[in-house]
């Protein structure tokens, strides 16, 4: 069970190289280019780790903390540059996700554990680097910009969550099923520095999320 839930990101991630390298290997085709302009919604999927001192600093076991979290990312991107293989792009990436868990009492007179809860927002201007045509795509980006990356107890909310300066890249490929409408695919790592606590929240380490996405792109 635990080898299968291991697995399956990595499975993802196969599947997306793979994505990533057929828009690639189709710009040797005579096609029109990139752009001139996209907008991505996916659904994702993001991975956490366990860090033990959070769970000390809110007072639960590691076991408690979610491991995952789920939500939408998306954004828009503008393509002013062509040279014969590679196209700028310049645009911004939005993310919101989020995710639970509540440990379940071990016998019938133990108490429900305490659900704790972790919350990821992140905005972020990109530059990409993109490979194909205008039908397919692969590309390579980054950015620098702010997240909101914490983690509470549903029955102590926190209240004072200042932002973290947060690097992302990844790869991803967009294919057009039509004029309007491709599918797309994204694996990207948010790189997220350290919080110091405040009256409202805890103090949480650096850290870095790898997630996972998929959806659909629109121009």
């Amino acid at each position: 069970m635990h080898r299968a839930r291991r697995a399956a990101p990595l499975r993802f991630a196969f599947f997306l190289w793979l994505l990533v390298l057929v828009p690639a290997s189709a710009s040797a085709q005579p096609q029109q280019p990139v752009g001139p302009f996209v907008i991505d919604v996916r659904g994702m999927f993001a991975r956490h780790k366990t860090e033990p001192d959070i769970a000390k600093n809110l007072d639960v076991t590691t076991t408690n903390l979610p491991t995952r979290s789920t939500g939408l990312a998306g954004g828009v991107h503008w393509y002013p540059w062509r040279s014969k293989a590679i196209t700028l792009g310049v645009g911004a990436e939005v993310l919101v996700g989020g995710g639970s868990k509540t440990l379940e009492p071990e016998t019938e007179t133990d108490p429900t554990g305490p659900t704790v809860r972790r919350h990821f927002r992140s905005i972020a201007p990109q530059v990409s680097f993109n490979f194909g045509h205008r039908n397919g795509w692969s590309y390579i980006s980054g950015g620098i910009g702010r997240s909101t990356l914490y983690t509470d107890r549903e029955d102590a909310p926190a209240t004072d969550t200042p932002g973290r300066k947060t690097i992302n890249y990844g790869a991803g490929a967009r294919w057009f099923i039509n004029h309007h409408v491709a599918f797309a695919a994204e694996i990207r790592w948010y790189s997220v520095a350290p919080q110091q606590a405040t009256a409202g929240a805890i103090e949480e380490p650096r850290t870095t999320l790898m997630v996972l996405s998929a959806g659909v792109a629109l121009r």
